[in-house]
């Protein structure tokens, strides 16, 4: 075997001499320090020796097996493995994909792990797994892959700063009492009173609610207090309160919607189990009779540039005559100057040079500057408050031949604090995550390797962090799928006038609310839109216009933690609402006809027609139920 394949079985270890390499020439800094390097040597050397099985895995767990196991000795290297989660038993909870076949339940048992959740159908299993025994599941032939869970995140922003609080400062008149103890300002802002002092209340309406949480107690209390109706519907095992740290962000949502629709009927679903289990709920509210649906959740493993299995199931709701809303994401956009997103085609930097082209490996590094004006780096204007960064290509998901990998280096580029650089050799995903918890700071550097491969379109998403160099196009996966509504955020009071109806122009966005648009490659299926063209520059793929519409935030709820109710969490359902109060007006409307209500009459609140920022505009109730009435 020579050093070239070793890299390729290393890749982290081999990328990380690449970075390396690139320093002088990147104009980085132009060493990077002794213990550094050795750190790197003596991964490279535990990487030499992957399994097969570990090849399947994550690093993250193949190290932290092999510290499990006593196997790693060395305490540089242990201070370079990403930390795993594990419980009080010693386990850690993964995703096991593949073909779930009655072996790989009994092995899960037989290592002395534990099923979590059983997805079998859909290819997953979520299993709690004693750390030093996963390679055993994952040497198994019908496993595919052994991950750790993707995060799931909503799009609420609970508190602000205080320059944004007095921002959004209420007046004296603020609403109270309207729908219950405590009603939302979008109630008049959306010009909803005026729809529902008609008689459009939602009467009728079913509508679907997808969040963190609506804990049994909380709904029981907004019921008491008439902030919610009393046939709110929780589907079973699925109010969320068995995740940690729930906020009932679920029932703040339910809030809104009740408040701008009191007479619709609401139903809750958790997203917060798994991908699969959120696309699963999605089918279960549509199949309980909501024929409006609406989430504020995003994954970290959805496709920026095809439908995965949340969107799937976004697409199969639809098709059924569901229209479904989502909250754009709060990533910021670049109008405001708050981008942390970069969009654009691979630009070669350079070839990788020193030891690991001596040993025949042609990497390439990404140029995020211009061809005479290169940067082998985008530095971080401002850190991800997760800590997580997230590399994207236009490659098929299960099908990614093209290798590209992600660095997280120091503002200096002398020190490697994180990476993530599996192989992809025609079965992975299109996906890089780097997770290192309290380790990134501000003027940190992201470095994009393409270590074998094509050129292709790549997304740098930095988690609502922020990037000197930015572009449009944070809004991603379901969230910006085609058959989705997505939606911008502007504040209640964002015209500095009190509690009045929206007029447009004077209510712009709010800073953090996710921009478009978003380019798509392929198809659900995997299936190229435009075979052989998965550039930006050629004009490859289809653009959608996202987002595609605007909707309050920063209104009150009685839910404690959401008065007020910041982000595009609180956007969606006032829109959701508003699609209720429509379908009562016209029972026999599809959902495309509700919508197209809905747009046709949208207060333009941004660049003059459908634009990246705000969409077609802020949707308006009684516009809207009146356009149903007329048409």
């Amino acid at each position: 075997m020579n050093l070239k394949q070793i890299l390729k079985g290393a890749a982290s270890c081999a990328l990380t001499l690449a970075v390396t390499a690139m320093l002088p020439v990147a104009g980085m800094a132009q060493d990077i320090s002794g213990p550094a390097l050795q750190q790197i040597q003596e991964i490279l050397a535990q990487k030499a020796q992957f399994t097969t099985a570990q090849k399947k895995m994550s690093s993250a767990l193949v190290f932290a097996a092999k510290a499990a196991r006593n196997e790693l000795n060395n305490s540089t290297i242990n201070d370079l493995i990403p930390p795993v989660p594990t419980n009080n038993q010693g386990r850690v909870t993964v995703d096991i994909r593949g073909s779930i076949s009655s072996a790989v339940l009994s092995q899960i048992v037989s290592v002395g792990g534990q099923v979590v959740t059983d997805n079998s159908g859909v290819g997953v299993v979520r299993a709690s797994l004693p750390v030093g025994l996963i390679d055993f599941v994952a040497a198994l032939p019908e496993v595919v892959s052994v991950k750790l869970p993707a995060q799931p995140r909503t799009s609420g922003i609970a508190r602000k700063t205080v320059a944004q609080g007095r921002r959004h400062k209420l007046s004296p008149g603020s609403l109270a009492g309207f729908v219950g103890a405590v009603t939302s300002q979008g109630y008049v802002a959306h010009a909803a009173n005026t729809a529902v002092g008609q008689g459009y209340t939602g009467a009728g309406v079913k509508v679907g609610v997808l969040s963190d949480s609506a804990s049994p107690a909380r709904v029981a209390a907004l019921i008491a207090s008439g902030d919610l109706g009393a046939n709110t519907v929780v589907l079973p095992g699925q109010d969320g309160t068995n995740n940690s740290g729930f906020s009932d962000e679920g029932t703040a949502m339910m809030e809104l919607i009740h408040d701008l629709a009191p007479g619709a009927q609401l139903y809750f679903a958790s997203a917060f189990n798994g991908d699969t289990s959120f696309a699963a709920n999605i089918i279960a509210l549509q199949q309980a009779g909501c024929k409006i649906i609406v989430d504020d959740v995003s994954y970290s493993n959805e496709g920026a540039f095809q439908d995965t299995v949340i969107a799937q199931a976004v697409n199969q709701v639809t098709a059924a005559g569901v229209l479904y809303f989502s909250s754009a994401a709060n990533s910021g956009n670049l109008t405001s100057g708050t981008s942390g997103t970069w969009e654009g085609d691979f630009l070669n930097g350079g070839a990788v040079s020193g030891p690991i082209a001596a040993a025949g490996e042609t990497g390439l590094f990404h140029n995020f500057g211009t061809v005479g004006s290169p940067q082998n780096f985008n530095r971080l204007a401002a850190k991800s408050p997760f800590d997580d960064y997230v590399l994207h290509w236009s490659d098929p998901f299960g099908a990614s031949s093209n290798d590209y990998d992600l660095f997280l280096l120091n503002s200096t580029g002398t020190t490697l604090k994180g990476f993530s650089a599996s192989s992809q050799n025609g079965t992975q995903d299109p996906l890089e995550e780097i997770y290192v918890p309290g380790g990134s700071a501000t003027n940190d550097r992201l470095v994009v390797v393409l270590f074998s491969g094509s050129p292709r379109a790549l997304h740098v998403d930095t988690s609502r962090g922020a990037l000197s160099i930015a572009t449009s196009g944070a809004t991603i996966g379901h969230n910006a799928g085609l058959n989705t509504v997505t939606l911008a955020a502007t504040a209640w009071n964002s015209a500095h006038a009190g509690t009045r109806p929206f007029t447009g122009a004077a209510n712009p966005i709010e800073p953090f609310s996710s921009d478009g648009p978003r380019k798509i490659f392929y198809d659900a299926t995997g299936a190229a839109i435009t075979p052989g063209n998965f550039l930006f520059g050629t004009n490859g793929g289809t653009t959608l216009q996202k987002p595609d519409l605007t909707a309050a935030d920063g209104t009150y709820t009685k839910t404690p933690g959401f008065l007020p109710f910041f982000g595009t969490s609180a956007a969606s359902p006032h829109a959701a609402a508003i699609a209720a109060l429509v379908l009562q007006a016209r029972p026999t409307y599809t959902a495309a006809q509700i919508k197209a209500a809905m747009v046709a009459t949208a207060l333009d609140n941004m660049a003059p027609g459908a634009d990246r920022d705000g969409g077609y505009g802020i949707t308006m109730a009684w516009a809207a139920v009146q356009y149903a009435l007329a048409h």
